[in-house]
């Protein structure tokens, strides 16, 4: 069965742009993000495994604050790091986890890719990309983020 969630870190010449690959099966499209931010963030960085070990760090960082959410809780999970806004996913527990993908006016450069704390709980300006959510267990969640950063540290 294909992983709910796929990220990938593409080699490219365009310096940390769109080299991030994410995707959320009928959630939203293979879309390709920057990980500027993330490079910026990497003291020194030799190579793009470091990329995917800082990109596996802030999926660790979402599964556990995703692990602690309670009912009518909604935590905001960015992905997309960009100059003027993030892109992010809305996470509200409703039993299961209702996903939704969008953004915020909230700009990347302000936010710690590594360690996003001050970020999760403090989107107030969320707007969805479409009006489409998708619902799944949280422990299914939580599977699918593991996977995510197995492959990114190990392939």
């Amino acid at each position: 069965m294909k992983n709910l969630l796929n990220i990938e870190i593409i080699e490219n010449d365009k310096s940390g742009h769109v080299d991030l690959v994410f995707e959320i099966h009928e959630l939203i499209n293979q879309k390709k993000f920057d990980t500027y931010y993330f490079a910026l963030a990497i003291k020194p960085k030799s190579g793009i495994q470091e990329i995917k070990n800082a990109v596996a760090e802030l999926i660790d960082s979402w599964n556990k604050k995703q692990a602690k959410l309670e009912n009518g809780e909604i935590i905001y999970l960015p992905i997309d790091f960009s100059d003027q806004y993030t892109g992010c996913l809305k996470v509200e527990k409703r039993i299961d986890l209702n996903l939704t993908y969008g953004f915020s006016r909230r700009e990347g450069w302000s936010v710690d890719p590594l360690n996003p704390k001050d970020y999760y709980e403090s989107i107030t300006d969320f707007e969805p990309e479409k009006e489409n959510t998708i619902t799944i267990k949280q422990s299914e969640f939580e599977k699918c983020l593991s996977k995510v950063i197995k492959k990114l540290k190990f392939e």
